[in-house]
């Protein structure tokens, strides 16, 4: 295997303006779950030696999906809101 480079660490969309501590952390909540269920489906498609095409269209949607995780992250973060908040 080639080597391996540290990626730079993208900087997440803002949340958006109307935004609550209640709000984001349903979002990330339900992105997580989302996240979980096409990272299982990414490895059940490596295991199956799927297409690389389809291999790189999940990943495309994984990465579409932990950006939307990372805008709830970024106004908890910002808000410092516990998550027994929600």
């Amino acid at each position: 295997m080639g080597d391996l480079h540290r990626l730079p660490i993208r900087a997440p969309r803002p949340a958006p303006p109307d935004c609550s501590a209640i709000r984001a952390w349903e979002l990330l909540r339900s992105g997580a779950r989302a996240t979980h269920g096409t990272l299982g489906e990414l490895v059940a498609m490596l295991d199956d030696d799927a297409p690389l095409a389809a291999v790189l269209a999940q990943i495309d949607t994984l990465n579409a999906q932990l950006a939307a995780c990372g805008c709830a992250v970024s106004f908890l973060r910002e808000a410092g809101t516990p998550p027994d908040a929600a």
